[in-house]
């Protein structure tokens, strides 16, 4: 999944014009290689994200059905840059899974991601978050890089140009075989969720965020 709006000063080519770009071709890959899945794949383009994750937040809430049923939720939203990052979002055997699927990847399209297990659940930043507190198995293909931070985010210079379209395809080809993988596991996710360590500024226990 990925967000459909942006903020308006530039053209939001890197948020989130990559994100849904992303998607659409994992989706265009998938329909050609893999036309009979044997779970139901479903591409989420949520609008309002940038006034707080309206877009997904609606959606969780007018569809408790689907989200029960969800095996994996990947979402892309942040730059232009290649998948680097991926957190187990706190399910505690999140490993278990998306280890089993990792492999099956290629390492050109993997060899820089850090991976993180349990994690911790994400509380926002992007629509991943408001599946993951409805304790759904949702994940952040994370590709933070300093220019997008510090030069494209949210300003007028979010243009096409700026736009690494190498990056863009990595991350589409690795979103379609973790969707292929999601798909073929015969096993169910586990939605056991992590005990949550003491907060060191509040001193309180970790909580898990709610829709």
């Amino acid at each position: 999944s990925a967000h459909f709006d942006s903020w308006d000063g530039g053209t939001g080519a890197t948020d989130n014009g990559t994100g849904t770009i992303t998607m659409l071709e994992a989706a265009r890959i998938l329909k050609k290689v893999y036309p009979n899945p044997k779970r139901t794949i479903l591409v989420g383009h949520w609008g309002s994200e940038e006034q707080g994750l309206n877009g997904s937040s609606s959606f969780v809430e007018d569809h408790p059905e689907i989200v029960a049923g969800v095996q994996a939720l990947f979402n892309q939203d942040n730059g232009t840059g290649r998948v680097v990052r991926l957190s187990g979002q706190g399910f505690l055997h999140a490993y278990d899974y998306l280890g089993r699927w990792l492999e099956a990847v290629p390492e050109t399209y993997k060899n820089e991601i850090e991976t993180t297990f349990p994690g911790s659940p994400g509380r926002g930043g992007s629509d991943y978050a408001s599946f993951v507190a409805a304790g759904a198995p949702a994940f952040s293909l994370s590709s933070l890089s300093w220019d997008y931070w510090n030069y494209t985010w949210h300003t007028n210079l979010d243009t096409y140009d700026k736009i690494v379209f190498d990056d863009v395809r990595n991350n589409a080809i690795l979103t379609a075989i973790l969707t292929y993988m999601a798909c073929e596991d015969p096993e169910k996710t586990s939605r056991e969720k992590a005990v949550l360590g003491i907060n060191p500024r509040s001193g309180k226990k970790g909580e898990w965020p709610t829709p």
